[in-house]
């Protein structure tokens, strides 16, 4: 798996990074079409092979999380020929003392709680995949290595622990608050369901979960975006995750454990979009052939 691409996913700051700014947007139609969207997604490409997919589209085509086409993403982002996804994402901290906003969390672990369908392939063949860790271990001790190299980014000691994901596009209320705190770190609505359809697709994905404020008062006001500015600011977060796709290209791709023995393979035929059919038909390749 040579020139395996890495994808950056997600929004605020990232497509303002220099090396993104002056790049022309491109468009992958993958064919996976909601009621919401046409599975038209834009991105564009560094000549390293850095490619970036604004999560929630672009301005005058942008998507709520509750409506946002995740699998169109992260198809869009295999067909290029990515293996390795960084998506960062701004959530709320539950937990005031240990949690702080402007800070950095890298989640070891999900809760969701979207109730979004995450079967990607719908059938064909089917995945169970295993998410212990429910995260790329790999990507993980890359983003923390990247941390403690730009500590005077943040504003807070880096987080690490359970991100829980809630539908949107509404906040929660006091009462979720108060039962997600006992068993949740942060709280955010976009992990669910990337981190369970990047899985099946064989590709490695980890989050650069940024707080941007308490989950008791979560809002889009004057507060959270001075937090935001600060954050991406160019010399900021932008910064940081220059450093962090710059370690993701020495990493060796490997198709992730979670998959192994986990594919059960029924008619790829039946499944009837053929760019899905096509990466269905690798991942057979990768984990069922010669086994």
């Amino acid at each position: 798996m040579d020139n395996c691409k890495t994808l950056l996913l997600g929004g605020s700051g990232i497509d303002d990074m220099p090396s993104f700014r002056d790049l022309e947007w491109n468009a992958c139609r993958t064919g996976y079409a909601t009621p919401y969207s046409d599975g038209v997604v834009w991105y564009k490409e560094r000549d390293d092979g850095i490619i970036f997919i604004p999560r929630h589209g672009m301005k005058g085509r942008r998507f709520g999380p509750s409506r946002t086409q995740y699998a169109a993403n992260l198809m869009a982002a295999r067909l290029l020929g990515v293996r390795f996804v960084i998506a960062t994402s701004a959530v709320g901290s539950m937990h005031k003392r240990s949690v702080k906003v402007g800070s950095l969390f890298v989640p070891s672990d999900y809760v969701d709680e979207t109730g979004r369908d995450d079967n990607l392939f719908g059938s064909g063949i089917i995945v169970h995949a295993n998410p212990h860790p429910a995260f790329s271990e790999g990507l993980r001790r890359v983003l923390k290595k990247a941390y403690a190299e730009h500590r005077d980014v943040f504003s807070g000691e880096l987080g690490e622990g359970t991100y829980v994901c809630i539908p949107g596009d509404r906040f929660g209320t006091r009462a979720e608050g108060r039962k997600r705190a006992d068993y949740g770190d942060v709280v955010g609505m976009t992990v669910c369901p990337e981190a369970s359809m990047a899985l099946q697709l064989a590709m490695h994905y980890a989050v650069a979960a940024f707080p941007v404020d308490y989950n008791f008062d979560a809002n889009h006001g004057a507060q959270t975006e001075k937090v935001m500015k600060g954050l991406f600011r160019p010399e900021g977060v932008p910064r940081y995750l220059e450093d962090v796709v710059g370690e993701v290209k020495c990493l060796a791709y490997l198709p992730p454990d979670q998959l192994v023995n986990n594919i059960i393979v029924d008619d790829p035929g039946r499944i009837d979009n053929r760019f899905l059919r096509s990466i269905a038909d690798d991942i057979i390749r990768m984990y069922c052939e010669g086994s």
